[in-house]
């Protein structure tokens, strides 16, 4: 799983990289270029079933980031062809909009206006598919008009997208059939990826879940586009995320921080892209993974190993509360809900599976 963050220049773009992977911040080179890190998704309960399995290893769920980086600060007053380019393919955008006041970091664009920035970075958006696709459109409809009605889905999707885009609307505010939702992917639009608004604010501003810190305009252009926006406060809390153990979440509960800016951010990915988390359990390892709502025990398979995808025999299941409940696996059995599940059985949040394969 990618995220790619993006945001104007000064915005703080690179201090939610730093807080959310804890990587150190580079020093602008002028050398553009994509910087990956990694966060491990805070899961009690892997802790759990570590303990009750005494495994020997814990394996965390994992989001990656990905931060177009080493751009001039004051060259990035509009999100370049080249900054976007670097970050499709995400399957999820974080854009970081500066709402903060701080004078000793100049904006840019010579002032800060938070909506102006919103209104315009979802824009650029617009703009950049408008390019891909109206290249791949010219090039398509001349063969189309010369006889090649094999290209008559493309073209007739390239005529819809185009429409839509010129209308400054997102293309995942539309419906779309099968066929054109997989040609469409393989531009990997900016307008088609989930988004989440990160609204940077000034240390003593309100923040938190349900829109507090974010005005009432923003929120609804986000609604409009069907991303999601959150307030933080990256310059506290990235110096939060430098403090270490105890002490970290001692002056977190001083601050009134519930949860980490990380903690809050994983959570917000898992909800915007339709995650939950599955588990295998063994004196070996205890293991947390993820797949999309909807998916099956098949496809749960694949994400352990193709090997055991590919040779699936079948799913034996439990679920987390039983798991706890009955103090383990044998337990569980003997209550009479461990469960046996063909390859169609659709994950659960929190199901713990024991996979029979044979290659």
């Amino acid at each position: 799983m990618k995220v790619g963050i993006i945001g104007l220049g000064q915005s703080g773009k690179s201090s939610l990289f730093h807080t959310l992977t804890e990587q150190v911040p580079e020093a602008p080179s002028g050398k553009p270029h994509r910087r990956l890190g990694r966060a491990l998704v805070p899961d009690e309960r892997v802790e759990t079933i570590a303990r009750i399995e005494n495994s020997k290893k814990k394996t965390y769920a994992e989001v990656n980031f990905l931060d177009p980086d080493g751009f001039a600060p004051d060259s990035l007053k509009s999100l370049t062809s080249e900054l976007l380019g670097m970050a499709r393919g995400s399957e999820l955008l974080a854009l970081v909009i500066r709402a903060f006041s701080d004078p000793s970091v100049m904006h840019p664009l010579g002032s800060v206006d938070s909506m102006r920035d919103l209104k315009n970075c979802f824009g650029d958006l617009v703009i950049q598919d408008l390019a891909v696709f109206e290249s791949r459109y010219e090039r398509s409809s001349k063969s189309y008009n010369r006889g090649d009605k094999s290209l008559k889905l493309e073209v007739e999707t390239l005529e819809k997208a185009l429409f839509i885009l010129g209308e400054d609307k997102f293309l995942a505010q539309e419906e779309w059939s099968k066929p054109e939702k997989e040609f469409l992917e393989g531009f990997e639009p900016l307008t088609f990826t989930n988004g989440i608004v990160v609204w940077n604010v000034d240390e003593d501003a309100a923040f938190g879940r349900g829109g507090v810190g974010v005005p009432v305009e923003a929120k609804e252009l986000c609604d409009k586009k069907g991303w999601g926006i959150g307030a933080v406060r990256l310059s506290l809390e990235s110096e939060v995320m430098e403090i270490e153990g105890e002490e970290r979440r001692i002056f977190s509960m001083e601050l009134g921080l519930k949860e980490t800016v990380r903690e809050r951010y994983l959570n917000s990915v898992y909800d915007r892209l339709g995650l939950l988390s599955f588990y295998t359990a063994g004196p070996k390892e205890a293991a947390a993974r993820t797949i999309r709502r909807g998916e099956t025990a098949w496809d749960a398979a694949g994400k352990i190993h193709s090997d055991i995808q590919r040779g699936f025999i079948r799913a034996e299941v439990m679920s987390f509360d039983d798991y706890v409940k009955y103090g383990s696996e044998e337990g569980v059995k003997k209550a009479g809900r461990y469960r046996v599940e063909k390859k169609e059985y659709v994950v659960q949040e929190g199901d713990i599976f024991y996979f029979r394969f044979n290659v």
